[in-house]
């Protein structure tokens, strides 16, 4: 038997699509989270404009309204993308840009609306509603310890805004911004 010496030869590195991806992600530098940010507060000034031209009292108007929160929310994550650049490289990417702008314009558009409905601009009836729930003990009850009639139907009207435009609304403009963000990389 006779061995056959081969020769050492070095592995040759070859590397994969992720590496790659991870070299040239390192070189540029990310762009995703300031363009998030500035598109979030573009979008959350949209949906503002949209709040009070739902205040306006013509009818004709107030058709507007509810597909103007969706197109303004899907702006806003095709805004976020724009602004990204080439730091979204696919729809992945594009999506969390999208969402992370439309959370923050959502949040922003919660705190407009509850600092309108603090000053009864906004869900006027909504806080005696809530001081309707009450009986008359519970109110006696409430009234000993420092609450009025005003303080509770204020609190009333904040906290429906904070639930209806800052929680649900925020996650509602982020959905449709991530749609929105999803869309860029393919234009």
């Amino acid at each position: 038997m006779t061995a056959i010496a081969q020769k050492h030869r070095p592995t040759q590195f070859i590397p994969s699509p992720r590496y790659r991806r991870a070299v040239q992600s390192r070189q540029r530098p990310d762009l995703r989270g300031p363009a998030s940010l500035k598109a979030g507060l573009a979008g959350a000034g949209g949906l503002v404009l949209l709040l009070f031209v739902s205040l306006v009292p013509f009818e004709f108007l107030a058709c507007l309204v509810i597909p103007g929160f969706a197109v303004a929310a899907l702006s806003t994550g095709l805004l976020a993308g724009v602004l990204a650049g080439e730091s979204v490289q696919n729809s992945h990417q594009g999506g969390e840009v999208g969402w992370t702008a439309g959370f923050v314009a959502g949040i922003g558009a919660g705190l407009v609306a509850m600092v309108l409905a603090s000053f009864g601009i906004f869900m006027p009836d909504f806080g005696q509603g809530i001081l309707a729930q009450f009986s008359p003990d519970q109110l006696t009850w409430l009234l000993e310890y420092g609450f009025s009639p005003s303080l509770i139907a204020l609190s009333g009207r904040v906290i429906g805004a904070m639930v209806t435009y800052g929680i649900i609304g925020s996650l509602v403009s982020a959905l449709f911004s991530s749609i929105g963000g999803m869309i860029c990389p393919h234009l």
